[in-house]
Order: C-alpha cells, then sequence, then structure tokens
C-alpha cells in the first residue's frame, strides 16, 4: 500500500494496489475502517494508526457536507419559492415551514437533518413559480 502523508503525517491520498507515488506502508489491521476514513490514520514508526480525535473529526466533517447537500436539495428548492406560493399557505403550515427551515439553517451545528412537513409531500412545488407570472 502507498500512502501520501499531510504535513502533520496523516493520510491525505492512498493507493492498496499501483504507485501514487507515495511511501511504502503495511495495509492497517483494520482495512474497512480505513477504506471508511482513511484521513483520521496517521503514519507512527512506518505503520498507519488509527488517531481517533482525528478520525472523529474527519467524519464530522464529511456529514456536515452531506448535511449541506441534502439542505440545498431538500430545503432550498422548498423555501425558495415566491411570495404566490407563501400566501397560499395556512397559518399551521408557515409556522412549520419556518420551523422546519429555522432547523436546517443549524444543522451542521445539531448533525440532525430535520423531518420533513408531511404536508409538502402531496404538494407540487416544482408547478409553483418562484417568480410573479406577470413579470
Amino acid at each position: 500500500m502507498k500512502v501520501n502523508l499531510d504535513e502533520n503525517g496523516y493520510v491525505r491520498e492512498w493507493a492498496l494496489v499501483g504507485d501514487n507515488g507515495g511511501v511504502d506502508v503495511p495495509e492497517p489491521d483494520d482495512l474497512e475502517g480505513f477504506i471508511a476514513c482513511a484521513e483520521g490514520y496517521r503514519l507512527k514508526d512506518g505503520v498507519l494508526v488509527k488517531d481517533e480525535a482525528q478520525d472523529a473529526a474527519v467524519r464530522r466533517e464529511k456529514l456536515k457536507t452531506e448535511l449541506r447537500a441534502r439542505r440545498e436539495t431538500e430545503c432550498f428548492s422548498v423555501i425558495n419559492r415566491g411570495w404566490i406560493w407563501y400566501s397560499s399557505l395556512n397559518l399551521l403550515q408557515w409556522r412549520e415551514l419556518k420551523r422546519w427551515y429555522l432547523a436546517w439553517l443549524t444543522v451542521t451545528e445539531t448533525l440532525t437533518a430535520p423531518e420533513r412537513p408531511a404536508w409538502l409531500d402531496s404538494t407540487n412545488t416544482a408547478a409553483i413559480p418562484d417568480i410573479p407570472l406577470w413579470l
């Protein structure tokens, strides 16, 4: 196995087969865990060792990236509608939508995606214009 390391000795890139121009190292005992989060391993005395704190930090950042992507597709496509759509909501829907939106805005802190309001599933948001039709 070949690995390229960052300035702190953590794995930046790796190749199980072939040559990536890195350092030759034996495969770690937990190859499956290494594959899932190679950036959480560092080279120590010629072998790859898992750094629990680094592994947790890297996994947290990966989760945040995934949640940001979900927020973009699941939330912003609904929230970024024009006033015509918003004026068609009743007060309970508007309040639920606002709570859902605010929960998405803090998703990188809570690390929990909020549950989508059920009534949105029966609303065809793609058919609602983003801008007034007369413009």
